[in-house]
C-alpha cells in the first residue's frame, strides 16, 4: 500500500479505527515482498520517484516510504493501541554485507519522534529471493549487525528483533544455518512463515479438507524442534500466513470454508508451541477494501474475546472430520467469564451432524457460526446462532450473545463453534 500511496486506506476512518480497536492489542506487521524494495527519506515530496539502488536482476523498482508516511504508522497503532513490527530493506549492500546506511537515517528519526517500535525484521524470504545474493549465514550475520546497531542510536527505544522470516519452503535448512551463524544471537524471536496452498490451486474441496489442514503439524513441529535445537528459549512465531498465497478463484479467501484453515492454524498453532500468528492482512483480508468485515474477521473477533493463554489437551473419538481445541477462557472477558472458566472451539468439516458430548462442565455457552446465506460453504457472510454479523451505519458492532445449553451439543454440518465451559473450574484456568 505503502508504494501505491497507501490506496484507498483512509487512516481517518471512524469505521475502520472502530473495526482496529477491537483487536487491540495486536500487532500490526508492515513487511512482506516489497519490504526489500522500501527506502526510507525524510523528503515528503518524493513519492513518484522510483528507481534501482545499485544493481537488480529482478528489474523489480524500490520505492520510497516518507517520513510522512512513517508518522501515520506509527500514529495509527498509537491510536488503536497495536504495536508495530517493520520489516527493514536487506538488500543495500556493501562488500557483500548488509549496508545499514538508510536503516540509520530511519531510526535516527524514530528516536527524534518518540516512536516505540515494537520490533525489526530484516529482510523478506531471503531463502526464496536469489536475486539479493544473501545466503542464510550471511544473513545471520547481516541480523547480528543490526543488533549492535539499535543501542548507538540515542534515544532510540529498542525494538525486539525478529528473524529469518523464511517460508516453509526451505525453513530447516536455512534457519539452521542462519541461526549457527549469529541469528541465535541477534533474534528475540524465531520467524517462519506459511501458507496452505497457491491461491490458483485452491479449491472448496481442499479448504475442508483434514489432510491439508494436518499438513501444518509437521512445519510448526520442525520450525519448533529447529529452534530448540539451534535457539533453546527463543519463542517462535508465525510471522506471516494465511490459507493461501496470491488470490484464490472465486474469492474463496474470504468465503465461508476458508475459516476452517484459518481458525484451525490458529488451534494448531497454540496447540503446538507458537507463541503467535500474524494474519496476512489486515486491510483487503480480514475487512474488505470498502471496510467490511469478512467472515475471518469475526472469527477473529471471538477468537480473541474468548481464547486465553492457557492451552488445554484435548481427547476425543470418533469421526476425523471433527476438528477440536480447548483453552483457558480469556479473563478478563467482555463476556463476562470468570478464572477457571473453558473455551473449546469445535468445527465440524464433514457433510453429517456430530453429537458431541462434553465433559468437565454443566453449563455451556454456546457461539455457533453457520453460512451467512443461501451460498453455503461459498458464502461471503457469516452467521452467529442464527444471526447475521454485520456493524451498523454508526460503527456499532452487533451484539454476540451466546445460547445457553447443557447437555450433548448438536454439531451441525460446517458449523464452527466457541463452547464456554463457565463452571468448570480448571485447575490450569484459576
Amino acid at each position: 500500500m505503502i508504494k501505491h500511496n497507501w490506496g484507498s486506506f483512509d487512516f481517518n476512518s471512524a469505521k475502520m479505527l472502530a473495526l482496529a480497536k477491537e483487536f487491540g492489542p495486536s500487532y500490526l506487521r508492515v513487511g512482506g515482498t516489497d519490504a526489500d524494495y522500501m527506502v526510507f527519506t525524510r523528503n515528503n515530496n518524493a513519492r513518484h520517484k522510483r528507481f534501482i539502488l545499485g544493481p537488480s536482476t529482478s528489474g523489480h523498482p524500490n520505492f520510497y516510504i516518507m517520513a510522512s508516511d512513517w508518522d501515520k504508522l506509527n500514529h495509527f497503532v498509537q491510536t488503536v493501541g497495536w504495536d508495530l513490527i517493520y520489516d527493514l530493506n536487506i538488500a543495500p549492500r556493501k562488500n557483500g554485507k548488509w549496508d545499514p546506511t538508510n536503516t540509520i537515517d530511519l531510526l535516527k528519526y524514530t528516536a527524534e519522534k518518540g516512536y516505540k517500535v515494537y520490533g525489526l525484521e530484516l529482510g523478506n524470504e531471503i531463502n526464496i529471493s536469489p536475486q539479493f545474493h544473501v545466503s542464510a549465514a550471511q544473513s545471520g550475520q547481516d541480523f547480528l549487525a543490526l543488533k549492535r546497531l539499535l543501542p548507538t542510536i540515542h534515544g532510540l527505544h529498542i525494538p525486539k528483533i525478529f528473524g529469518p522470516d523464511v517460508t516453509n519452503l526451505d525453513v530447516v535448512s536455512f534457519t539452521e544455518s542462519f541461526l549457527a551463524h549469529g541469528g541465535r544471537e541477534a533474534v528475540d524471536v524465531v520467524t517462519f512463515h506459511h501458507y496452505y496452498m497457491g491461491g490458483s490451486h485452491a479449491s472448496v474441496l481442499e479448504y475442508r479438507s483434514a489432510h491439508v489442514l494436518d499438513s501444518l503439524k509437521h512445519k510448526v513441529d520442525t520450525a519448533i524442534n529447529t529452534c530448540k535445537k539451534y535457539a533453546p528459549g527463543k519463542p517462535v512465531w508465525l510471522a506471516e500466513t494465511s490459507v493461501a498465497w496470491s488470490s484464490a478463484p472465486d474469492n474463496l479467501n474470504n468465503q465461508y470454508v476458508a475459516s476452517f484453515a484459518w481458525l484451525d492454524k490458529l488451534g494448531i498453532s497454540a496447540q503446538r508451541g507458537i507463541k503467535a500468528v500474524l494474519r496476512q492482512t489486515f486491510y483487503g483480508g480480514l475487512i474488505s477494501k470498502s471496510l467490511d468485515p469478512n467472515n475471518d474477521y469475526w472469527i477473529t473477533c471471538l477468537y480473541k474475546r474468548l481464547v486465553g493463554d492457557g492451552v488445554l489437551s484435548v481427547s476425543f473419538g470418533g469421526d476425523s472430520h471433527l476438528r477440536a481445541y480447548a483453552h483457558c477462557t480469556r479473563v478478563p472477558s467482555s463476556h463476562g467469564y470468570h478464572k477457571g472458566s473453558v473455551t473449546i472451539i469445535l468445527m465440524n468439516i464433514g457433510l453429517n451432524t456430530m453429537p458431541v458430548e462434553i465433559k468437565g462442565g454443566h453449563t455451556q455457552h454456546l457461539y455457533m457460526f453457520s453460512p451467512g446465506d443461501s451460498h453455503g460453504l461459498k458464502s461471503e457472510s457469516i452467521k452467529l446462532n442464527g444471526h447475521v454479523l454485520k456493524i451498523d451505519s454508526h460503527n456499532k458492532f452487533p451484539n454476540m450473545p451466546p445460547v445457553s445449553h447443557t447437555g450433548t451439543v448438536q454439531v451441525g454440518p460446517a458449523a464452527i463453534g466457541f463452547i464456554v465451559l463457565t463452571d468448570a473450574n480448571h485447575s490450569a484456568c484459576r
